[in-house]
């Protein structure tokens, strides 16, 4: 019953917010509630229905041709109100998803980014899988199923209703024999279908409660399969330089194994419940026959039951449609337990989510923003994840305008610490003083290039509209990109075109539009070779006297562009720390 209630509260937790926050939440209520109108018609027609199938049948049987030729008049409207009102309702329902999904993929993706969560969610002891795969598909399962579900369970709920007063009344005009003995009672009809469905749905549950955790696990191995197909995709050039095909292809298909053990676990799983649902629906079939026959055939020779033969079609109907409702549960198992994984993985990605900023809470790393012209770092501890100390820095100072190298080894926590100022490693403990409302861009060694524009590529993160084209195209004759002003309007997947070192010229373009007061390289010069990245930097510190500069590189032809030197020096405790170093003009 914990689980049952915990389920709920995930359902209400992912799927209240659209309908009591969302921006158009009153044009989708207005929506609903026509939705809800047509289905209301449409049980209204479904109960008409079932007594026409009386009174259809005793014509029949009565020889009655007048009866008949109303029934048929009485099947055309009914029949017409049900044939509109299926597609009609389809149309406002899914009218209705895409409006909810783009809401709620709007949020998930907000929650994603905001306060870089993205990348601070891969560093959490929780950490989830594929949360793009979360996005683009779960939430669009989860709508679905929601509303499949809710709007079938308010349906059968209504139904039942509707059809319990038909079936109720049939059950005080029939007697229930058994043994030649009456055993009816006001309502048995109902009573039976109920415990008969109870019965159903625990043996339908006993053999698929491990179908919620297969389905999870389907739809991680799917999303970790498709995510290894992209990244040999992106990285087809270095695996055909390596000749790595032979050993991609076991590798990938290892990874679609797992896929294939456990949809066969499913499978095997999906055939226990059919055999199960199976049995059961024979027995269903007659049931309703085991429970009138006596009662028909004890009145021989003159068999029969009250209201006749069309009564023994509106009771098999009616109770059918009982049944059905109360076996709601039991008939769509497999369905909820698809949906059950997809809730799991929906609120995985909000805890996931929620606690990237727990971490930023708890973090002791303190960015102060002060009315200085100086980076200052009194006192800074830098963890990794684990909790094992990386680095340390001590009394160091940044000043307006100077140009700092930054070296060490592999592994040193030069990169996190650049990770650190920006605000993305909370693993840590200090302060590090900042200048106010000053403008800063990272270039990392492998530059993102977003598939668009050349323009766009140039520009990020800024709309290609913030420059002039002439600027644009001015920069890319600066890095020695000018071949590629002609492209400027090609939309392309950029980084599968451009060269390692023309995608760092490109971020270099991006630095010299952008004019920050504070530019970081992380080894964004380290696929040019040494007189294309003299000469960028000569242009750099032509264009930027103004800019403080720090440079993470490893060459020693780096230092003549930089007026000073942090080392990262390793200590006895196999961690490292920023010692200040000078460097000797010339």
């Amino acid at each position: 019953m914990k689980k049952i209630i915990r389920m709920f509260k995930h359902v209400w937790r992912l799927g209240s917010a659209y309908w009591l926050k969302g921006d158009d939440r009153f044009g989708s209520w207005l929506l609903l509630l026509l939705s809800i109108a047509i289905m209301l018609l449409s049980i209204a027609a479904a109960v008409r229905m079932n007594h026409w199938f009386a009174d259809w049948t005793n014509a029949f049987t009565s020889v009655n041709k007048d009866l008949w030729s109303q029934q048929l008049q009485v099947f055309a409207v009914v029949g017409a109100v049900m044939i509109l009102s299926g597609p009609l309702k389809g149309y406002i329902d899914g009218w209705i998803l895409l409006r909810w999904r783009k809401w709620m993929t709007s949020v998930y993706i907000n929650n994603w980014m905001l306060n870089h969560s993205h990348y601070r969610m891969q560093l959490a002891e929780n950490r989830i899988d594929n949360p793009d795969q979360r996005i683009s598909e779960d939430i669009d399962a989860f709508i679905g199923s929601t509303w499949m579900f809710t709007f079938q369970l308010l349906n059968n709920v209504i139904m039942l209703g509707s059809f319990l007063v038909i079936l109720w009344n049939l059950s005080n005009s029939i007697p229930l024999i058994l043994g030649g003995r009456d055993w009816s009672f006001p309502g048995y009809f109902i009573v039976i279908a109920l415990l008969w469905a109870i019965f159903g749905t625990y043996v339908v549950h006993w053999f698929g409660r491990q179908l919620i955790r297969l389905n999870f696990n389907q739809t991680r191995y799917e999303a970790d399969f498709r995510f290894s197909l992209v990244r040999f995709r992106e990285n087809s050039e270095q695996i055909a330089f390596l000749r790595g095909e032979k050993v991609e292809h076991p590798r990938l298909m290892s990874v679609f194994y797992n896929i294939i053990s456990n949809r066969f676990k499913i499978l095997k799983r999906n055939m226990k419940m059919q055999y199960v649902s199976g049995i059961f629906g024979q027995i269903d079939g007659v049931l309703i026959s085991l429970l009138l026959g006596p009662a028909y055939f004890a009145t021989a020779p003159t068999p029969g039951i009250p209201g006749g033969y069309g009564a023994i079609m509106q009771i098999s109907q009616a109770f059918a449609t009982v049944l059905g409702t109360f076996k709601f549960f039991q008939n769509l198992y497999g369905a909820l337990a698809a949906w059950k994984a997809v809730i799991n993985r929906l609120v995985g990605f909000l805890e996931n989510a929620q606690r990237s900023e727990e971490i930023l809470l708890e973090s002791k790393v303190e960015i102060v923003e002060q009315d200085t012209d100086e980076i200052v770092i009194p006192d800074l501890k830098v963890y990794l994840p684990d909790g094992r100390l990386q680095v340390t820095a001590k009394n160091l100072a940044i000043k307006h305008g100077e140009k700092v190298l930054i070296k060490g080894k592999t592994g040193a926590g030069k990169t996190t610490l650049f990770r650190v100022l920006s605000g993305l490693w909370p693993f840590g403990a200090g302060d590090i003083i900042i200048p106010k409302d000053k403008k800063v861009i990272v270039l990392p060694q492998k530059p993102y290039l977003p598939i668009g524009t050349l323009a766009e590529a140039v520009s990020y993160p800024e709309p290609p509209d913030t420059y002039s084209r002439e600027e644009i195209i001015q920069v890319l004759h600066d890095v020695d990109l000018e071949q590629f002003v002609d492209r400027l309007d090609e939309v392309n997947h950029w980084n599968h075109v451009l060269s390692g070192g023309e995608q760092q010229r490109v971020g270099i373009a991006r630095a010299m539009l952008y004019k920050p007061d504070y530019l970081f390289f992380d080894e964004a010069t380290a696929s040019l070779d040494e007189p294309s990245e003299e000469k960028l930097y000569k242009i750099l510190l032509e264009r930027m006297k103004d800019t403080t500069i720090v440079s993470i590189g490893h060459r020693s032809s780096l230092e003549k562009f930089h007026e000073r030197m942090i080392v990262a020096e390793p200590q006895p405790d196999g961690s490292f720390a920023f010692t200040d170093k000078e460097i000797s003009a010339g």
